[in-house]
């Protein structure tokens, strides 16, 4: 036996060695390609058994990572709290009184399809957060929202909208808002959506693109508001960092101008005004009017056009901000913000080339696109252009009125400007590219904007001529003549909407509706003379109806619409014209001040709305099956019964092969009340005759 005192040492031994077996074991790291294999690794050195036997390099990684959460974690966690709790203190207090209505997919199943969809619903389908999805009852939704731990980063105060519902706006946006401004690259901006976060585009231009997009669409009609007022607070935000720098972008200058357009779409008009000021400042200020100017010698607050691409893109730019900032001042009779003469920004070319990134051989200059062979070169958004530099010449003409104006006088500087502008309007009308004219370019929405601003621009132009002409007791003839052009160019604009009635007119520019109220309120006038002339009748009853059809999507319209109710009363006409407009007027009493467009227009010439039309449907697709396409020539197939004959324009012989004037103008005189005999003629045709105002 051994002694005891050995035996003891022994078994201190045997439990050392035990201990610092199980230690060792705890202290083994597994080499590099175990653990990256996930293999089981023996920690043998200087090669463990798997790597022997497989004949691999073993190494150890003897720097072990620290456990426990990354540095920053737990302070991006507290803030993370902090949002979700603020979030549900903001959300308590909100009703929610319309279920979510369950459809098959999700998302954009998630949206119901009454007009009643309350903006309480709205953080449900935008995707404020998962809590308040699920005490709202949605989690059918697909939850595909960015986290709050990437609003973070990304400098959101919400998710983006569910992927599905911004792909459907997106395409929305490119079908139906993209072809009347035509701004926005497609390709590079679905390219950019896949870049990091700060080489996307702006995140206020993608909600003013989705609230434009909604704008236009049943089934997210009523996200728009809520698209709305973000894209105003990232705008705002924006300006609000550092000195204002992150506020100076290409995009930006878009959005402002796509808010401009929309609030002036929504009647929103000091915002609308402010927000076309915004977008002309902007791109003032980044240069976007001297993009092909030689020699400028001015701050450069951006980076120089990478290539041909994006410079076209700051010039659609620009000249997207001139056109709302002429058409803000039409309807309002306020100052434009730009100096045509500051700038030097050629026209945007043909949309193919930019949209294949195609540069065309030659470009074309405003002042070359005003030049008698200058319009055969304009693209269809630069005839928009084009028409919006002659709205403003117009205004500069009647609101800026010279020391030798000598408005009494054939040969003074404001007949003189008359005779120019009118000379424009007709080189333009005879000189336009086949592309450009109606009914090939039918389903271009910028084509027929073109063609109807140009009868718009003729009568604006006349209508102030007859005011001054009958206010300085001159010759009957100067002003017998121009109600003819306007009597002409009304009838050409009813006919114009004649065959775009089968189209969508949601797509077109919301600006159109000027041009229908300026040939309601002829039609107005020559009724006032000659009211019952029946052909007249139904051509306004005609237009009344489109406006009525097009303020669904475009409540810019109504405000004409109560205009016009305005002007019909004053004009004495049957109550039957005007039933329809005296619901609006009543409804809609503020629209009055709103847009008035009458510092353009001859005073005293009223027209009102409202009749019921029997004719073809002018909005969707509801009833148009009973309803042919127009031939090629833009006529109807004979669908409607005889008594409701609708002419796509008037016969009117202007002049006599003598010289003497025919009496088939707006003569109020009473002899003539019942006389249907003498109507305009196409101001297309007469125009094209060589017949011009005897002013010119």
């Amino acid at each position: 036996l051994s002694d005891p005192q050995s035996r003891r040492a022994s078994e201190e031994d045997t439990n050392n060695a035990a201990t610092n077996g199980q230690a060792g074991k705890l202290k083994r790291i597994a080499c590099v390609i175990c653990r990256k294999r996930k293999l089981k690794c023996d920690g043998a050195k200087p090669a463990c058994g798997t790597c022997s036997r497989l004949q691999h390099d073993c190494s150890y990684d003897e720097a072990r990572k620290k456990s426990g959460p990354k540095r920053g974690y737990v302070k991006a966690l507290e803030q993370r709290l902090a949002q979700v709790e603020t979030l549900l203190k903001t959300q308590d207090d909100v009703p929610v009184q319309v279920p979510v209505s369950r459809r098959e997919g999700s998302g954009i199943g998630a949206i119901p399809e009454d007009d009643t969809f309350e903006i309480e619903m709205m953080p449900v389908l935008l995707g404020q957060d998962n809590f308040h999805l699920r005490s709202a009852g949605a989690g059918h939704l697909d939850g595909s929202f960015e986290q709050p731990t990437e609003l973070i980063g990304l400098g959101l105060d919400e998710p983006l909208p569910n992927q599905d519902i911004v792909d459907a706006l997106n395409n929305a946006y490119f079908t139906k808002i993209h072809p009347s401004l035509p701004v926005v690259h497609r390709s590079r901006y679905y390219a950019a959506m896949h870049l990091a976060p700060h080489m996307r585009p702006p995140i206020a231009l993608r909600y003013a693109m989705w609230c434009n997009a909604a704008g236009v669409t049943d089934q997210y009609e009523g996200l728009q508001e809520a698209f709305y007022v973000r894209a105003r607070k990232y705008l705002q935000q924006d300006e609000m960092k550092g000195h204002g720098e992150p506020s100076i972008t290409v995009g930006h200058c878009q959005a402002w101008s796509l808010l401009a357009t929309y609030e002036f779409k929504l009647m929103y008009f000091p915002r609308a005004w402010m927000s076309a000021g915004r977008a002309c400042r902007l791109a003032l200020m980044m240069g976007l009017h001297r993009q092909d100017g030689l020699g400028v010698d001015v701050k450069q607050c951006i980076p120089p056009p990478r290539d041909w691409t994006e410079r076209e893109q700051r010039r659609r730019t620009f000249w997207m901000a001139f056109s709302v900032d002429r058409y803000a001042s039409i309807g309002t009779g306020w100052p434009m913000t730009v100096d045509e003469g500051d700038i030097m920004t050629n026209l945007p070319c043909e949309e193919d080339a930019y949209d294949m990134s195609r540069e065309p051989a030659t470009a074309l200059s405003l002042k070359q696109a005003l030049e008698p062979s200058g319009p055969a070169g304009v693209s269809s958004f630069g005839g928009v252009v084009l028409m919006a530099c002659l709205f403003g010449r117009n205004i500069t003409h009647l609101h800026r009125p010279g020391p030798d104006d000598r408005a009494d006088d054939l040969e003074g500087e404001f007949w003189k400007r008359h005779r120019d502008l009118e000379n424009i309007i007709l080189n333009i009308s005879l000189a336009l590219p086949e592309h450009l004219r109606l009914p090939q370019g039918l389903n271009n929405a910028n084509t027929v904007f073109l063609n109807m601003y140009l009868h718009t621009s003729t009568i604006c132009l006349h209508q102030a001529a007859i005011f001054k002409a009958d206010k300085n007791r001159m010759s009957a003839r100067v002003s017998a003549e121009s109600k003819v052009r306007c009597i002409t160019a009304a009838a050409e604009t009813a006919s114009i909407m004649r065959q775009i009635c089968h189209l969508d007119l949601s797509a077109m520019n919301p600006f159109i509706c000027f041009s229908l109220y300026v040939a309601a309120r002829v039609f107005v006038q020559y009724l006032k003379s000659r009211p019952k002339d029946s052909q007249v009748q139904s051509s306004l009853q005609f237009l009344l109806s489109a406006m009525h059809a097009i303020k669904r999507k475009n409540p810019l319209t109504n405000s004409f619409l109560v205009q016009l109710d305005v002007d019909m009363e004053g004009a004495g006409l049957e109550p039957s014209l005007r039933a329809t407009t005296q619901i609006l007027r009543t409804q809609l009493p503020t629209f009055i001040d709103g847009c008035n467009a009458q510092h353009l227009l001859a005073p005293q010439l009223g027209d009102k709305d409202g009749t019921k039309w029997k004719g073809r449907p002018t909005y969707g697709d509801t009833g148009l099956a009973a309803y042919s396409r127009p031939d090629l020539t833009g006529q109807w197939p004979s669908t409607t019964p005889a008594s409701e004959s609708h002419s796509t324009g008037f016969v009117l012989p202007v002049r006599t092969p003598g010289g003497t004037s025919l009496p088939a103008d707006m003569d109020t005189s009473p002899d003539n009340s019942g006389d249907q005999g003498t109507t305009p003629a196409s101001s297309t045709q007469s125009q094209r005759n060589g017949v011009s105002s005897g002013t010119s």
